[in-house]
């Protein structure tokens, strides 16, 4: 299975790249022309979009000419939906839910993920940043150790768990699969 990851370059995600670490797939990493990107696509069994998003898509990020500043676009929208309806796809973005729903997308997906101090204050979910940092880690190698299952969810769900993080415990309730 050709395998293509989509990971636009944030600081913020850099955990989600032990997903794909030591696999063997393309990266699209960088901001590339919506032209290019689809034509990548084509060639490729399995799309993993990794990063931030909306309920719109996954956001990649342009680099304006100063540098200083990162200005958001979707990597990903509804103008690819015919491509990845095709396709095995991994979306795993906040409120990808929304997303693959609406277009009924196959593959595995989540809501809303808890991956920053800010977001769980907005969802009141009680929390410090190493409990979040440790969820983001095990969430990244669960979902590397169930990437080639046919039951990815459960597998997630039995390796990414946690008696007592309420972050775990939050997120574990937006991941979601689509046959």
């Amino acid at each position: 299975m050709k395998t293509l990851v989509i990971h636009p370059k944030d600081n913020s995600t850099d955990f989600l790249s032990a997903i794909y670490e030591g696999m063997d797939c393309d990266i699209i990493s960088e901001c590339v022309s919506k032209r290019a990107l689809k034509e990548t696509i084509k060639n490729h069994d399995r799309i993993i979009m990794l990063g931030h998003g909306t309920q719109y898509g996954l956001i990649g990020y342009r680099n304006p000419q100063t540098r200083l500043f990162r200005s958001p676009y979707l990597i990903i929208d509804s103008n690819f939906v015919y491509l990845l309806r095709e396709k095995e796809c991994v979306c795993i973005w906040c409120n990808a839910d929304i997303f693959v729903e609406k277009y009924n997308l196959k593959g595995f997906y989540t809501g809303m993920i808890i991956s920053e101090v800010e977001e769980a204050l907005d969802y009141c979910v009680t929390a410090t940043k190493e409990e979040i940092e440790f969820s983001n880690k095990l969430l990244a190698e669960s979902v590397k150790k169930a990437i080639n299952s046919h039951f990815i969810v459960g597998i997630i769900k039995e390796s990414y768990k946690s008696d007592t993080n309420q972050v775990i415990h939050f997120n574990q309730e937006n991941l979601y699969f689509n046959k």
